[in-house]
């Protein structure tokens, strides 16, 4: 009896802190070889996601110095905090299907350092709408009516590569990235308070909380989302899921898609409330 019992509160113990434990992703600024990454999948830009769509996640960055990239397919779309401001990049087709130009557009907002904030752009042609923690920043606009050209790169959080070369690494924490069909969000907004679930529009959602086998990070966008969802992403080189206590949303008792499959062996255990 006793023995079931230390079992029992053992479990409930594990349970309960497992439950509380939030993950996010720690990429280096230094480090030009540590990012997440998913394959290159036409979800990441088809038809069936354009337009409009929004890209968006949580980010809390180390310093605003240059460019920081946060979401990048390059050649599609990607967002980054710029020299300190949130700062966003459409490559939209001509009516001949030509990319019809790849530039940054900025928003006039300036992103918090230290802090966590929720970053979202929408593209719904030919407007690019930039959002930061609740408030509609300066709107860009870039012509065409679809994603531009098939460009083989896979999707990235925390860095980019142009030109064969790699750069705009990020320096921090990158949570909850989604990636939906239509437009999220319309003018000034309340910041979301609890992790998202995946719904009809989700084409990927990556809470960054769990890692299975080796790597590979669930997306949960293949539990209830989208009917075409985007691929698992993986975690590269060193980059690390660290343990924080002081994310600005409500996480559940339950991850969708199995957290106590976690293999704590790859996992920083780290509190990141103050640095």
């Amino acid at each position: 009896m006793k023995r079931l019992l230390f079992v029992t509160l053992a479990i409930t113990f594990l349970v309960g802190a497992y439950a509380t434990a939030q993950m996010a992703v720690f990429i280096d600024g230094a480090d030009f070889e540590s990012y997440v990454s998913a394959p290159h999948d036409p979800c990441f830009f088809d038809e069936d996601l354009c337009c409009p769509f929004t890209m968006e996640a949580w980010f809390k960055p180390f310093d605003s110095q240059g460019e920081r990239m946060i979401l990048n397919k390059e050649d599609h779309w990607e967002f980054a905090n710029k020299d300190g401001l949130f700062q966003s990049a459409i490559a939209g087709a001509n009516e001949a299907g030509k990319n019809n130009g790849w530039a940054w557009e900025n928003s006039g907002l300036g992103v918090g350092v230290n802090v966590w904030n929720h970053g979202a752009v929408i593209w719904d042609p030919p407007k690019v709408h930039m959002f930061l923690n609740g408030k509609e920043g300066d709107a860009g606009e870039h012509a065409g009516n679809e994603l531009a050209w098939n460009h083989e790169d896979t999707f990235k959080m925390g860095r980019r590569e142009r030109g064969g070369a790699t750069h705009s690494i990020f320096h921090g924490l990158i949570d909850e990235a989604r990636i939906s069909t239509g437009a999220r969000y319309k003018g000034d907004y309340d910041v979301p308070k609890e992790e998202w679930t995946p719904d009809a529009d989700t084409r990927a959602l990556y809470h960054l909380n769990e890692i299975e086998g080796a790597a590979t990070i669930v997306n949960a966008a293949k539990e209830g989302g989208h009917a075409k969802p985007c691929p698992d992403a993986v975690l590269e080189g060193a980059v690390e899921l660290w343990e924080v206590d002081d994310q600005p949303f409500e996480p559940f008792a339950v991850q969708p898609g199995g957290k106590l499959s976690t293999t704590w062996g790859h996992v920083k255990q780290r509190s990141v409330a103050v640095r």
